[in-house]
């Protein structure tokens, strides 16, 4: 069973469809699925596709912190989704977005409240971060990252970042665009990247494939793998097969049914 580390399986993207897309996963071998937290109006809608196969996370996307969402209460929200059955299993996304360079203050201070939150709880995080990898870093040097870990989730950076956060307890996830043929810096953090700290996810719907689909779906992971194996000099089974362990290893296992 392989599986698909970031997606958004309860966007209305997949309302029309979303059996019919989990059915293309299986048959793609893609058996788990993480559903990834953006605001808590949407976290009920996560909780109850939960269960075998799909696990999900809470947390507040750094773009609602800049669209003037509520953070504090975000973040106190918390709590609850992490109770009872089908309970979230980590935080996030959460972290820095410099495209809305205007709002970098209110996203720190949300960033430290949820990696504080998931240090309390021992909670792996889901990280968001794009154009602010310096100040993310220095916010994860200076706070700490949660002992359980987490995930640099779409990496966009360097070999160097990739390296740093790796040593800093982190995994590192690669989306859709390693498959372009001109990624020539993803591919060569990904050849950076141990094996067991390695993820691979589709960030469905969004982040398309070249020459795929205009909607991403998860059995789309497939794909991603394949450029990552490429990018290190491995066969995509061994890529499909260890990110699936280190998928288990940071939220626990799947079982099967996705």
């Amino acid at each position: 069973m392989y599986v698909d580390a970031h997606c958004h399986l309860d966007f209305a993207a997949f309302d029309g469809d979303r059996d019919a897309v989990l059915e293309r996963a299986r048959a793609a071998g893609v058996g788990g699925l993480v559903v990834a937290g953006v605001r808590p109006a949407d976290w009920p809608a996560q909780r109850a596709l939960a269960g075998p196969g799909v696990k999900w996370t809470a947390g507040l996307h750094p773009m609602c912190v800049a669209e003037g969402e509520d953070w504090a209460a975000a973040v106190a929200a918390l709590p609850a989704a992490f109770e009872g059955a089908d309970a979230a299993v980590g935080v996030g996304e959460t972290g820095l977005d410099g495209r809305f360079g205007d709002s970098l203050e209110a996203q720190t201070a949300a960033f430290r409240a949820h990696l504080a939150f998931a240090r309390e709880r021992d909670l792996p995080v889901v990280l968001h971060v794009v154009r602010a990898h310096g100040a993310a870093l220095e916010v994860l040097r200076g706070d700490g990252v949660p002992a359980a870990g987490g995930m640099m989730h779409a990496f966009s950076g360097s070999a160097e970042v990739a390296e740093v956060c790796v040593d800093l307890g982190l995994h590192v996830s690669f989306a859709g665009p390693i498959v372009n043929a001109h990624a020539r810096k993803l591919r060569a953090a990904a050849a950076r990247v141990p094996l067991d700290r390695l993820l691979v996810e589709t960030d469905a719907p969004d982040q398309p494939l070249p020459d795929g689909p205009a909607r991403n779906e998860p059995a789309c992971v497939r794909r991603v793998a394949a450029a990552v194996a490429a990018a290190r000099g491995e066969d995509e089974e061994t890529v499909l097969r260890a990110t699936a362990r280190n998928a288990a290893a940071l939220f626990g296992p799947f079982e099967e049914g996705a």
